[in-house]
């Protein structure tokens, strides 16, 4: 399997490694984006397509530059 392939899934552990190490839930999280759990969730398991702008809110929301969520 090709690492672009599994682009979402790698994106989605970067994101919930960062999280933790912020200390935040995902609820936590999902309040700071106005965004639902689930949807939080749904990421971090590589089930979700993400816009360029949601990846923006994510990184401002962690205080991380948004490459940082792409070095797996």
């Amino acid at each position: 399997m090709k690492k672009n392939s599994r682009l979402k899934e790698l994106f989605g552990k970067k994101l919930a490694y960062i999280r933790k190490k912020k200390n935040l839930s995902q609820m936590e999280l999902a309040e700071i984006i106005n965004s639902s759990f689930n949807y939080i969730s749904q990421i971090e398991c590589g089930r979700a397509n993400i816009t360029m702008k949601v990846i923006e809110t994510l990184s401002d929301a962690l205080d991380v530059d948004a490459v940082e969520l792409f070095r797996f």
